[in-house]
């Protein structure tokens, strides 16, 4: 599908062709919400664990061209369309979890404005909302977005943008 700039890209992989590694997960200490959000390391769950009744993914991905949204900055266009493509990866997901469906998406958990967590809560408010992200499970995004769709992931560095955003997410079943 490709309706103004969107792109959705679908793969089914055995869980064993997806590469896990806990070095993946600990990628996550670098960002804000780790330790902050119920649905990131340290408080996720591994894969193995998440997806234990699982032998296959159906991995989902949306793409988004950057130039679609413009924006002041590189940083703001890169968050303008992630949020895009988080959203319709969201969106999908949810549908799949109302079928009784396991599924992991990208990026914190934005199932609550604030994580029960920052008020010293432990459980979480609406757990039929939460999704952990693929990263948070230790799944290397990299090489997954290689292994099943061939597209190498883009980056911004805040100078010079990537020219487009995936987000990347998948459905156990």
């Amino acid at each position: 599908m490709s309706v103004a700039n969107i792109e959705r890209y679908e793969s089914k992989l055995l869980l064993d062709e997806i590469d896990y590694d806990e070095r993946a997960r600990a990628c996550c200490a670098g960002c804000e919400m780790y330790g902050k959000n119920l649905a990131c390391p340290p408080h996720s769950p591994d894969l193995r664990e998440y997806a234990a009744n699982a032998r296959s993914a159906r991995i989902i991905c949306y793409r988004v061209a950057i130039e679609y949204f413009r924006a002041a900055t590189v940083e703001e266009g890169y968050c303008a369309a992630f949020a895009k493509a988080r959203d319709l990866l969201v969106g999908e997901l949810l549908k799949y979890r109302s079928e009784g469906k396991t599924v992991a998406g990208c990026g914190p958990c934005k199932a609550c404005r604030h994580c029960a967590l920052e008020n010293g809560n432990d459980a979480c408010s609406h757990p039929s909302k939460r999704i952990y992200s693929l990263e948070s499970l230790g799944v290397n995004l990299i090489a997954l977005s290689e292994k099943a769709f061939n597209i190498k992931l883009e980056w911004s560095d805040g100078k010079s943008a990537a020219a487009y955003v995936s987000a990347i997410g998948a459905v156990f079943e």
